[in-house]
């Protein structure tokens, strides 16, 4: 289940869900499909800017997801949904469709995904 802070912003266009929005008191913060930060708090317009910008473009680049022994391994995602995301492992920078998928819920995205620097 979607925190229910988390507000979805869609596309005016054609009403794609492009990811969220969450107002943390100091600001709005715009969030990936999954629930990580795009950008830190600010205005909601600029919030809904980035999301315009880079939200379903953040879907493309490359991740690190941290695994349950705390080991973090670079993962393309190749699916999203509204409530959850599907990455496979990409250790060279492409997703091979030999490896295992590994779903993790939007709600959990924020912990256990960030991006890869």
């Amino acid at each position: 289940m979607l925190p229910t802070t988390w507000t979805p912003y869609r596309r005016a266009e054609d009403d794609e869900l492009l990811g969220h929005l969450e107002d943390r008191g100091d600001g709005v913060v715009p969030l990936t499909l999954f629930g990580a930060p795009l950008a830190a708090p600010g205005t909601r317009a600029e919030a809904e800017a980035v999301l315009d910008a880079r939200g379903l473009a953040s879907l493309a680049e490359p991740w690190l997801l941290r695994q349950a022994d705390g080991v973090e391994v670079r993962v393309a995602v190749v699916a999203a949904y509204p409530d959850r995301v599907l990455v496979v492992p990409a250790p060279y920078g492409y997703a091979d469709p030999a490896e295992r998928t590994v779903v993790v819920a939007a709600e959990d995205g924020a912990v256990l995904l960030r991006p890869y620097a």
